[in-house]
């Protein structure tokens, strides 16, 4: 049993703390948080984005040098930003007194090698991973186009390239390191959690399907003026609010075998 002391939690490539935001008040009680990214800036904004996140929910929080600390219906938040490259340096990592790492939207990032260093980092330490908005492939626009299938072909090809962390999985992630942390015999648990982005929320759509027209035509470059009418043609079903879209996400869950 873990003794009476503030749950202390480490989150892997957490930008501006959106996972901390998520999950604090979900599980709470006292926390100790540490928010892990190479970005700079991503780690200056936390502070920030924190403090008006608390505001908007009626909490107090306070800045220091420490970090932020979130006072909330009787339970004490401390927040601590850690700017570490996570593919130089991830076994740097100091796991000691921690009681469970969190990351979110970043396992279909890395390459199968770092996945396994990964792995192997958690069943050393003895520690459970919950890993949310990990993408597997599934998008699907409505109304379909015919174009859709051959823009969604070159996008998954964009998502296998190095994105700073050797090949990227892609959608194969979630599923790969099921099965390395099964090997090292833990138990895991997968769950989807799918965006589903409705006509009400055009400006996201728009982002997406700007997002999706270019990375797509920077693999095939030969279809480009292609993927550029099918742009125009979702931007007007959008002006119409005509178009919605699905972007399969899963969710993992693993524990250590020997609690």
């Amino acid at each position: 049993m873990r003794e009476a002391r503030p749950l202390r939690v480490v989150d892997l490539a957490a930008g501006t703390g959106a996972n901390f935001r998520v999950l604090a008040p979900l599980i709470g009680g006292d926390q100790d948080w540490l928010l892990v990214d190479h970005d700079q800036s991503l780690l200056e904004a936390q502070a920030s984005a924190i403090g008006r996140w608390a505001s908007a929910a009626g909490w107090h929080s306070q800045n220091s040098e420490a970090g932020v600390t979130v006072h909330a219906d009787g339970a004490r938040w401390q927040v601590r930003a850690q700017a570490l490259d996570l593919q130089q340096s991830l076994d740097r990592l100091d796991l000691h007194g921690v009681d469970g790492i969190t990351t979110t939207a970043f396992l279909d990032l890395v390459s199968a090698e770092w996945m396994e260093r990964l792995s192997s980092l958690l069943v050393r330490a003895g520690l459970p991973l919950l890993a949310t908005l990990t993408v597997d492939g599934r998008r699907a626009w409505q109304p379909a186009l015919p174009v859709d299938m051959q823009l969604h072909q070159a996008f998954q090809n964009h998502q296998s390239g190095d994105k700073g962390f050797g090949p990227a999985l892609g959608p194969l992630a979630a599923d790969l390191l099921a099965r390395c942390l099964a090997a090292r015999g833990c138990e895991t648990m997968i769950a989807r959690s799918d965006w589903r982005i409705g006509a009400g929320h055009p400006g996201l759509l728009r982002q997406l399907v700007d997002e999706s027209a270019g990375v797509a035509g920077e693999t095939s470059p030969s279809a480009v003026a292609l993927f550029a009418e099918w742009s125009a043609q979702r931007h007007a079903q959008i002006d119409g609010g005509l178009l919605t879209l699905s972007v399969g996400h899963l969710d993992l869950l693993a524990l250590p075998g020997a609690r």
